[in-house]
């Protein structure tokens, strides 16, 4: 590494997705024993110079997913500066960034849709629709769309639905209202999503089974509190932290005479979708099962039991059993193993978490037997599970 010692943070993103970044800048950096200085750039008009001149940092990685623009007219000088997740272009010389893959973003979304046998799709775009990450997704979903031969409907939002959540949802109301059901909409982001799903239950549309949603960012905190639950696609944050940092030092590495970094944009592919219930049809009139089915999707990863779900449910052992196996199609168990496998699965993809570690987070009381659950669903160890996803998906850059 190259011996930075501060790098400075400015943050525009959400909180709920912040934690996964940092989680991965911190990784790298601490290994090199750099300090990273956090800045929530969000504050309003921020002194800019005064910041530089009172950290002297040596590297600046900036999270523009949130409010590119407020970085036009910084000057940075001289500093190594990396971004991540830019809407837009940077005023200034060119700035290696680390995005998250939106394009495969979108390509997960339309399977988990299309699974669904719609007859219309919808995108609801970010309301500037020029903006990279969003323009990518629309890109995309328009391939998938003629592609089947499935009418798409674009909405954009105006500034003033954008700032609104009462027009936004009457906007996106009257435009599902009108939509071919079954009906896939696919939202540009969880807040988007988290509306769409309000304006679903205003029209009074079964969700999923006449609307189904599907999001990005996979932000508890919208995701899990929408009603009906908001399906949404987990993006890799934690290694898009990592990356910047890596990248931050190829960078400085760079401008001290070392070889230059190989690419000018680094793309991170998503995790998965997190399946909930705007999506995951559950087909059955049965609300003990239904609140198994959420009782296992919130507690699998704490080592809950089926005794414990049948529990919930205010049945017997054996009867919930049977009432969930008559709905779904597999018992509590497997339904437990399926979630806690796909939460390793995540762990797995992103950084470098010891299987131990894994197995810990994900509710196995120990590493034995977590390794031999994943071998028998996979057929492979979860390390050697780990080496083929990074040869499948090639390196990084």
């Amino acid at each position: 590494m190259c011996g930075m010692k501060t790098v400075v943070v400015f943050r525009t993103g959400a909180l709920g997705t912040w934690r996964e970044k940092c989680s991965g800048m911190a990784a790298c950096a601490r290994a090199s024993g750099w300090r990273l200085q956090c800045i929530d750039a969000r504050r309003g008009k921020l002194d800019f110079a005064g910041i530089m001149d009172f950290w002297r940092p040596d590297g600046v990685i900036i999270d523009a997913s949130g409010a590119p623009r407020i970085f036009d007219h910084v000057d940075f000088g001289a500093v190594p500066v990396v971004v991540m997740n830019p809407g837009a272009p940077i005023p200034g010389r060119p700035r290696p960034s680390v995005s998250s893959d939106s394009e495969q973003i979108a390509k997960l979304a339309a399977e988990e849709l299309l699974a669904l046998s719609p007859a219309s799709l919808a995108f609801i775009e970010w309301h500037v629709p020029s903006i990279r990450w969003s323009a990518a997704k629309r890109r995309m979903i328009e391939k998938v769309a003629k592609m089947h031969a499935i009418p798409l409907t674009v909405v954009t939002p105006g500034r003033r639905e954008a700032a609104n959540p009462v027009l936004l949802e009457r906007l996106l109301a009257n435009r599902l209202a009108h939509l071919p059901r079954p009906c896939g909409v696919f939202a540009v982001t969880d807040t988007l999503g988290a509306v769409a799903v309000s304006a679903a239950v205003r029209i009074k549309a079964q969700i999923p089974d006449d609307i189904a949603i599907v999001s990005v960012d996979d932000d508890p905190e919208i995701c899990e509190n929408c009603s009906p639950t908001l399906s949404s696609v987990r993006p890799d944050f934690h290694r898009l932290g990592f990356t910047a940092v890596q990248l931050l030092d190829e960078t400085a590495r760079a401008a001290e005479g070392a070889a230059r970094p190989g690419a000018a944009t680094v793309l991170i592919p998503p995790l998965r979708v997190v399946q909930r219930s705007s999506t995951r049809p559950v087909r059955t009139c049965d609300m003990k099962v239904r609140t198994a089915l959420e009782t296992i999707r919130l507690k699998a990863c704490e080592g809950i039991e089926p005794a414990a779900v049948a529990a919930a449910m205010g049945t017997s052992r054996r009867m919930a059993e049977i009432r969930f196996k008559a709905a779904t199609g597999r018992s509590i168990g497997a339904e437990i193993l399926e979630r806690r496998l796909a939460r390793a699965c995540d762990y797995l993809k992103s950084g470098k978490t010891s299987v131990a570690a894994i197995a810990d987070f994900c509710g196995w009381h120990s590493d034995l037997s977590f390794r031999k659950a994943f071998k028998s669903r996979f057929g492979l160890a979860p390390l050697q599970w780990r080496s083929r996803q990074a040869a499948e998906q090639g390196e990084v850059r």
